[in-house]
This record gives C-alpha cells, structure tokens and sequence, in this order.
C-alpha cells in the first residue's frame, strides 16, 4: 500500500504542478520576424526591420518575464504542497502529559 502510494504521489503532485503553472499565466510565445537579406534592401527598409526586430526582442523579453513568474509560482506550489505532505498528521502527533 505505502509503495503504490509513493509511486502516485509524485504523478499526482505532477499533474497538480502542471494545471497551476497553466491555470496561473499563459505566456505567449512572440512569432519570430522573418528576416530579409539586408544587403538588398535600402534604408527604410532596413530601419523599418531593425523595429520589427527590435519589437520582437521586447516581445520575447515580456514571454521570458512570463515564463520565470511562472516557473516561480509553480515552484512555491511544489514547495507548499511538499511542506504541507510532510507536516505530521494529527494523529501522529502524541501528546506526552505529566
């Protein structure tokens, strides 16, 4: 009983940790530019690409921001569900009287 038990509470602490992390954020993923040969383009051209990119990289810094807050809070849910599995049961608890 206790090794079946042992077996399936990780997969259930899995499952937990996975629906947390996405019920907390959904981070989306910036679509990467597609980036032309710019020794063929002319000025404008390539300052408006340099923006395109440029937006793109403030786009993945947001998605990374995302994805870390989200790492975190699953991390502190793991951590919680942890302390709060290993904390004794009351009935483990014994009361020692004089």
């Amino acid at each position: 009983m206790i090794d079946r038990l042992s077996r399936t509470i990780p997969i259930a602490l899995a499952a937990t940790l996975i629906s947390s992390a996405a019920d907390a954020q959904t981070c989306i993923k910036p679509v990467a530019p597609i980036l032309p040969d710019k020794s063929t383009l002319d000025a404008a051209t390539v300052n408006a690409v340099t923006a395109q990119l440029e937006a793109h990289i403030a786009a993945t810094n947001v998605y990374l921001a995302c994805l870390e807050q989200s790492d975190t809070q699953a991390r502190t849910e793991a951590q919680r569900l942890i302390q709060q599995w290993e904390a004794p049961a009351v009935a483990d608890v014994q009361v020692v009287t004089d």
